[in-house]
């Protein structure tokens, strides 16, 4: 986490320093020599050295199969481990799913769902799942249960390092000539590396894919400090 807090830390003082007087206004659209600048409705624009110094990586959105997946916490009970799913959820799992299993400071157990059903009077989740288990586990133990469904037809797809989530909701950086905006998107099935996107993005769009939270703390830093002129207010 060190090396991202610091490239953070960088980004955020080049746009710090990057002023906003009068004349700075009418200066090229090229972004400054302190290494960046935010414009409202343009995004964040670095220099080739920032963007080296950050990391900075691009991709264009592309077409994947994605097999969803998710991960919850169960509890086990002997042979068997259980817990709550959502109704998105429980849609993708079926009796005889196998399933990866990771309790707390052990190796990895492989499981096989039992039932999924809906509990009417559920407080924690809609569904109630059983997962089998041939290893047996002491009473009470929590265990990261993860579920992947089967893959289906290529839908429009970024990797998962690209998605800026929120209070807001969804987003991703996109390219912008020189600079990236933020652009809120509308999620869909997420799998192991990439997420559906199902509306934001076209397939050939360009995208930051990392490091998203380094643009997103330095555009905070300009949204929400005060500045002013060609920093977007």
């Amino acid at each position: 986490m060190k090396p991202l807090i610091l490239t953070s830390i960088a980004l955020i003082a080049a746009l710090a320093l990057s002023g906003c007087g009068p004349a700075e206004a009418k200066t090229s659209e090229r972004p400054p020599e302190n290494g960046a600048q935010f414009k409202k409705d343009q995004g964040v624009a670095l220099t080739d050295v920032m963007k080296k110094a950050i990391g900075l990586k691009l991709a264009e959105v592309a077409e994947e199969k994605i097999a969803p997946s998710f991960t919850v916490a169960l509890s086990s009970a002997a042979n068997e481990v259980t817990g709550w799913l959502t109704a998105e959820q429980a849609a993708l799992v079926k009796p005889g799913m196998e399933i990866e299993l990771r309790p707390a400071d052990a190796p990895m157990l492989r499981g096989t769902v039992k039932r999924v059903e809906k509990a009417p009077y559920a407080t924690l989740g809609d569904f109630e799942v059983a997962v089998e288990t041939a290893t047996p586990l002491a009473t009470g133990v929590r265990v990261q249960a993860t579920f992947r469904g089967a893959a289906g037809e290529a839908v429009t797809s970024v990797p998962r390092s690209a998605l800026l989530k929120t209070a807001e909701g969804n987003f991703v950086y996109a390219v912008n000539g020189e600079y990236y905006v933020r652009t809120p998107v509308k999620v869909g099935a997420m799998g192991d590396a990439h997420a559906e996107i199902t509306d934001g993005l076209y397939a050939g769009d360009q995208i930051v894919t990392s490091p998203v939270m380094s643009l997103w703390l330095a555009e905070l830093q300009v949204l929400r400090g005060g500045k002013a002129c060609t920093c977007g207010h």
